[in-house]
């Protein structure tokens, strides 16, 4: 199976900085699964549809069609069991997704097929009595995003935060937007820090980079010494 850097690192953040004690990645739902909380997932489908602003995005699906698209770079679950599910996008030259238009479309998406997602599969979680502020924290994360691509799709973003701020809160679910150099500081630099005392083998990114920072020593040349040995002998004649 193809290993995605960007994922492997999403598994380390959250399997060491956020300290989810069940983590995955590539995502995906069984046919087999019970689904949740239906008419709740039903009426939130219907105000995205409704909404001119995001009509698009849709593209005329049914939900369960749009949900069985659905495949989540990560996904983690604390110990108090809230929910982290992650789509990590790393292109070296700045994020594609086609045009800016395309990629808003794109990642939007993807807000929308996660947050749609947990709440069918993983209702007990939205159940829960307990006062925790939140019950799941949903990520898209890069970390380049090109000038007026990132303010676009940044301004896109806080539309559709505005558009199911009630549901949000209800649900106790947050969206956040990750790139740049805020993806630096909230998820690379911790990621690094935490792998100084963890990493197996199974984590692609950290041992990546802890053989890169193998305290490397230069090979000593013994090519003048063997020359000068070979002098010595032409002069004492052996």
């Amino acid at each position: 199976m193809k290993i995605e850097i960007g994922e492997s690192l999403a598994l380390s953040y959250l399997k060491h900085v956020k300290k989810c004690v069940i983590y995955q990645t590539n995502w995906k739902s069984s046919s087999r699964w019970k689904k949740c909380n239906e008419e709740k997932l039903a009426t939130i489908f219907e105000k995205i549809s409704g909404a001119e602003t995001f009509r698009g995005i849709l593209k005329k699906s049914k939900l369960d069609q749009f949900l069985k698209q659905a495949e989540i770079d990560a996904i983690g679950i604390d110990q108090t069991g809230k929910i982290y599910a992650i789509d990590i996008a790393y292109h070296e030259e700045g994020l594609r997704y086609g045009s800016t238009e395309e990629a808003k479309a794109r990642i939007m998406k993807k807000f929308v097929r996660s947050y749609l997602a947990v709440l069918r599969y993983f209702s007990s979680s939205f159940s829960d009595p307990s006062p925790k502020e939140e019950h799941c924290e949903i990520i898209f994360a890069s970390p380049k995003v090109i000038g007026e691509r990132d303010e676009s799709i940044r301004k896109y973003f806080n539309e559709l935060i505005a558009l199911l701020e009630p549901e949000l809160k209800r649900d106790k679910v947050v969206f956040r937007y990750i790139t740049n150099d805020e993806f630096k500081k909230v998820i690379l630099d911790p990621t690094l820090k935490a792998c100084k005392k963890n990493a197996d083998t199974n984590e692609l990114f950290l041992r990546s980079y802890k053989l890169l920072n193998l305290p490397y020593t230069e090979a000593k040349s013994t090519k003048k010494k063997a020359s000068s040995s070979a002098s010595s002998s032409l002069e004492t004649g052996s």
